[in-house]
């Protein structure tokens, strides 16, 4: 079973129709979020334009989230892809 799949409400912190934002349970630093699709697909590659437009939506917002709860110095983004 996919770790990413059926997500509980409360560890949503952001979503929209295709994807959503989640604190990682291993973070690199505080306020570490993953942004996951809901549709499994094997790379960012795989992706529909509409679902990459989906991402860097949630990513615009999940930047003013973080600078209201963290203020961080910087932002590192990055794109992993799964073993599907």
């Amino acid at each position: 079973m996919c770790p990413f799949c059926n997500p509980s409400e409360e560890d949503i912190i952001l979503k929209n129709d295709l994807c959503y934002a989640r604190f990682d349970k291993y973070p690199v630093n505080k306020g570490h979020i993953l942004i996951i699709p809901f549709r499994h697909f094997k790379n960012y590659f795989d992706s529909t334009q509409e679902e990459k437009v989906s991402f860097i939506e949630l990513i615009d917002r999940a930047k003013e989230f973080l600078d209201r709860e963290f203020n961080p110095d910087g932002y590192n983004i990055g794109v992993t892809s799964s073993r599907l």
